[in-house]
């Protein structure tokens, strides 16, 4: 069993939240590892005074646009996930992030040969939003990681205002363009990660056939303007579009399954801007809604025909995601279905997941501790 305690303050002051979060901390002891959460603007006193309370602990944390655990959930509030025992872990970072990640392989290398095997183990990993880096760093988790079946669920840093810079940090060290990552092993027990989608598939399916990976735009399904092609088969007026695509993100087909990518902005030209990349003659299908009570007891079902008695559980939920579930007014629900099934949680509203080493939106990912 992992012994882990989740601390959340949502005191204005920032050094009273510290300290509230910190005292919280206190009851169980010195932790292992924190992972935190907060809003842009105190981020950095935070990561400073969890490295000083906690110098022997592995301290990862991100910049936020909500945080999330079972203490409860807000858009200004500090939450740290703390494990006391039960577990071993390494840390790294990757930089030049937006360019060339696969420089900084070899940290990933050097974590996960530190470790004292590779079963039940897990990587998470945060990045700073922006520069469209999030292929890149999947992909070199892909060449380290794969080969030894160790999964990564990640996300990138948020903030309330999109436009507004993100951040991460590692052991103290606050970064504005890097990725941190923690690889965190179960010796007492199993580690289980999952996606889950609130949208299923219609049978509306089309052909990315003219696209700019790098830029994350689609020029053209099935030969014609992106625009049109999704007005048609929507049968919606263009000036209707983009409310309408909202709420029908596409789903980008790769085997067996579906990774969700929502839109960013419909372009004059015709053209449609993704916040995640749609490949050269992918298939993609536009999504609907699901019901979301029926899928998150999918999800426990799931979980617990691995994961009988979570101990502590972290997840990451697109704003997309949250936005959608707020304006339908099943946030709560969400927030409650969570806490009954899992226990104590903590995670952050993020601008993108990733799992298996894809990067995509509008889902939530989560990684269970027995």
């Amino acid at each position: 069993m992992v012994d882990g305690i989740v601390a959340y303050s949502e005191l204005n002051n920032p050094s009273d939240a510290i300290e509230d979060v910190l005292k919280q901390i206190s009851i169980k002891g010195d932790p292992v590892l924190v992972i935190f959460h907060s809003a842009p603007e105190p981020f950095k006193q935070y990561a400073e005074r969890f490295g000083r309370a906690f110098p022997k602990a592995e301290i990862m944390g991100c910049t936020t646009g909500g945080e999330m655990s079972s203490k409860g959930n807000g858009k200004n509030a500090l939450v740290a996930w703390t494990v006391m025992s039960g577990v071993e872990c390494a840390s790294g970072v990757l930089l030049e992030i937006a360019s060339y990640p696969k420089r900084y392989s070899e940290s990933i290398e050097k974590a996960l040969h530190s470790l004292s095997g590779t079963d039940n183990t897990v990587c998470i990993d945060f990045n700073t939003y922006g520069d469209n880096c999030e292929e890149l760093i999947q992909d070199t988790f892909r060449d380290v990681l794969e080969p030894v079946k160790v999964p990564v669920v990640g996300g990138s840093a948020g903030a309330e205002d999109h436009n507004a810079q993100t951040y991460v940090s590692l052991n103290g060290v606050v970064y504005d363009k890097a990725a941190v990552f923690l690889m965190i092993r179960n010796l007492e027990g199993k580690v289980f990660a999952y996606k889950e989608n609130i949208f299923k598939s219609t049978k509306k399916i089309t052909t990315a056939t003219d696209v700019d990976c790098e830029a994350r735009v689609v020029y053209e399904f099935e030969f014609m303007p992106a625009a049109e092609v999704m007005s048609f088969m929507l049968n919606v007026d263009r000036e209707h579009l983009f409310d309408v695509l909202k709420e029908r993100p596409l789903g980008r087909i790769t085997g067996k399954d579906i990774y969700l990518t929502d839109m960013k902005e419909i372009r004059e030209d015709g053209s449609i801007e993704y916040f995640a990349r749609i490949y050269n003659q992918t298939k993609v299908a536009i999504m609907e809604p699901d019901v979301p009570e029926v899928v998150w007891k999918q999800t426990a079902a799931a979980v617990k025909s691995v994961i009988m008695h979570p101990s502590i559980t972290y997840c990451i939920q697109c704003a997309a995601r949250s936005a959608f579930l707020e304006r339908h007014d099943k946030l709560n629900g969400f927030a409650e279905a969570f806490k009954n099934e899992y226990g104590q949680y903590a995670g952050f509203v993020g601008l993108g997941e990733q799992f298996n080493y894809e990067h995509f939106n509008d889902t939530m990912v989560m990684v269970v501790f027995e």
